[in-house]
């Protein structure tokens, strides 16, 4: 090897390993607020804990705020998708987390939504809510009183009853409520599955399945999933009630408890799961 490139090479891992050293370490998950530019007031944010937690009690949805003094050149977007799989925000299986991130410095603010909560809490209304609840108020020097407006604009859109006049609440013309998608699935699915198909019943399930995972999928893929399994139940539960009960026992099950290290017992993420979706801004 010629010193020159030798020296190019011994400059490309210096480099490397300097910028492996310096990325920014993701703060350790300590409570549903980490105020690390220590910018709330100690009864702000005690406030916003208890409506964090009293949602989380009400929904199973799971919301953090990371407040940073700053980036240290990391990219916005990648770093806050880091640290909210990290905390593994939301249950696992249902990605029903939510993390607010500001970065002072940076003047940067970030919604990330897990998987689950993508077809309620969507980029446009992520959107929506940095523009018009958390921005403004930041750009008056409000640092407190914008990261309190954003994150009960958030637990007002996810819960489906936002302030009235926030951002979220808006009616938007080219939005349909996830929820309508869902409903319209399994009616459309459960009506094919009866009229389209004379086959055996495993037959008009999947029909009817398969339909109604088409329709809901528009409002988000869980949605999709959730739609075709319901309209498969409802339509071997009703075939099988329409032949008087012969053959085998429908039954079902939900699962109801949490998994792995659960949220009882502390405050910790439930292993929930972040696929990019959300909004960024600056001020």
């Amino acid at each position: 090897m010629s010193g020159l490139a030798f020296f190019l090479l011994t400059l490309a891992l210096t480099s490397t390993s300097a910028s492996l050293v310096s990325a920014l370490d993701v703060p350790p998950l300590t409570g549903r607020i980490v105020d690390l530019a220590q910018v709330l007031p100690g009864d702000l944010a005690a406030k916003l804990t208890q409506e964090l937690e009293a949602h989380e009690a009400k929904t199973g949805n799971q919301v953090a705020v990371l407040v940073l003094p700053s980036l240290e050149g990391e990219p916005l977007e990648p770093f806050s998708h880091r640290v909210a799989t990290t905390w593994a925000l939301g249950k696992k299986g249902t990605d029903n987390g939510v993390l607010l991130l500001v970065a002072l410095r940076e003047r940067k603010v970030r919604i990330e939504v897990g998987y689950g909560l993508e077809g309620t809490l969507t980029d446009l209304r992520s959107a929506r809510i940095i523009r018009n609840e958390i921005v403004p108020r930041f750009r008056a020097g409000d640092l407190p009183g914008g990261i309190a407006a954003g994150v009960r604009a958030i637990l007002g859109t996810i819960e489906g009853a936002a302030p009235e006049g926030s951002a979220s609440t808006r009616p938007a013309t080219d939005e349909t409520p996830a929820v309508q998608y869902l409903l319209i699935g399994i009616v459309v699915g459960t009506l094919a599955g009866l009229i389209l198909s004379q086959g055996l019943q495993r037959t008009r399930a999947l029909l009817g399945s398969v339909l109604a995972f088409l329709i809901a999928q528009f409002g988000s893929i869980l949605l999709g999933v959730v739609a075709a399994a319901a309209t498969a139940f409802l339509l071997l539960l009703m075939l099988h009630a329409g032949r008087g009960g012969r053959g085998r026992h429908i039954g079902w099950t939900p699962d109801v408890g949490w998994s792995g290290g659960g949220w009882s017992g502390g405050f910790s993420g439930g292993g929930g799961d972040f696929g990019g979706g959300g909004a960024s801004g600056d001020w």
